[in-house]
């Protein structure tokens, strides 16, 4: 079968897969596992994706015939982790927690009927190998990595990580959308690929760490540092929250400018939030004072003032700071480098002084 792999697509119900797990026609091989075990956060929204009737990724299986018993064997190659999740709730395993909101606290055998019918029925799309060898296996992977888009950061980090980090980061974003429809912050073919909750990270980090370098690997040890446990959540999201709206509420019409755009809203975001809360130093060497904001239509004179600047024809007719803010948004806006000089300008342009 070196030339090619027999293959089949089907679908079959929740039911078949738990009737074949009791007649043991079912076995899940760890040799193709190709993902961390998830927590109980993964498992719960994938339940939750079932009950609410979402669609999942296919599921591939290598199916063959034992001809001593002359029954059916499916090995599940892909998507282990999926149905190990599945058989675990359908055998009272696991309970929904808050993840799965107004389900939470429902086992399989507390659900109501139509939810355990909704369950039982709700169809898996099912890619059979027909006879497949662990080669053909291999081969049919490395074809679907070569037709597919390779995950990005952001994707990896959804994919890697399963606590409430990652998941309250994943429901800001989500919860946010009219930020990104109304201001164009992220397009949306980087919203496809997770930028925003990438962009929501480097939200949370703020609140938590200050400005700081930013990055895909700043973000990763985000998701790593709040994984296991994450305390701050509930406090975190309030201000978050509170930030955007203020933004939007009072400087939205600035966002249609170059400070809409993400590295300089996520500099803006961290100037309103140490004048709501205080946020740490992180990097910025010589942090200023807490103060207060000024009126709406004074702090947009400032920023509309920096907007110019970023906008500006002839760059020698700038002022000092803002030739200096200019130029730091030329940089690396990720780098601290870059940070250390645009932030206290900022935060300069909305508090009094």
């Amino acid at each position: 079968m070196s030339s090619g792999v027999a293959s089949q697509l089907n679908t079959y119900r929740i039911a078949d897969f738990l009737e074949w797990n009791e007649k043991k026609q079912l076995i899940l091989n760890p040799d193709f596992q190709r993902r961390s075990v998830w927590t109980e956060a993964g498992k719960v929204y994938l339940i939750d994706s079932i009950l609410r009737q979402v669609s999942l990724p296919k599921f591939y299986i290598r199916t063959s015939i034992d001809l001593t018993t002359r029954r059916s064997i499916r090995e599940v190659v892909d998507g282990q982790q999926r149905l190990r999740a599945i058989l675990e709730f359908a055998n009272d395993k696991l309970t929904l927690t808050q993840r799965a909101g107004d389900l939470a606290g429902y086992r399989y055998s507390t659900l109501p009927s139509d939810l355990q019918e909704v369950f039982l029925n709700y169809n898996l799309s099912v890619e059979q190998l027909v006879n497949a060898t662990d080669n053909d296996v291999l081969a049919v992977f490395a074809r679907l990595n070569s037709y597919g888009t390779t995950l990005n950061a952001a994707e990896n980090r959804h994919a890697e990580f399963q606590g409430e980090f990652k998941w309250s980061v994943h429901d800001m974003a989500a919860k946010n959308a009219k930020l990104f429809e109304d201001f164009k912050i992220i397009g949306l073919r980087d919203r496809v690929r997770m930028a925003d909750d990438a962009m929501f990270a480097e939200l949370y980090g703020i609140l938590l760490q200050g400005i700081t370098d930013g990055g895909e690997a700043a973000i990763k040890k985000l998701y790593k540092a709040y994984d296991d446990n994450f305390p701050e959540k509930e406090i975190i999201e309030a201000n978050v929250q509170t930030v955007i709206d203020h933004i939007t509420n009072d400087y939205g019409e600035i966002l249609n400018s170059p400070l809409g755009r993400r590295p300089q809203f996520l500099i803006l975001f961290g100037a309103v939030a140490h004048a709501l809360y205080g946020i740490p130093a992180g990097g910025i060497l010589d942090m200023p004072d807490k103060k207060s904001l000024l009126p709406k239509e004074e702090a947009l004179q400032g920023l509309s003032t920096m907007a110019a600047a970023l906008e500006a024809d002839d760059e020698t007719a700038l002022s000092k700071p803002m030739y200096q803010f200019r130029q730091a948004s030329k940089s690396s806006t990720q780098r601290i480098a870059s940070r250390r000089i645009r932030f206290p300008l900022i935060y300069q342009a909305i508090t009094r002084a």
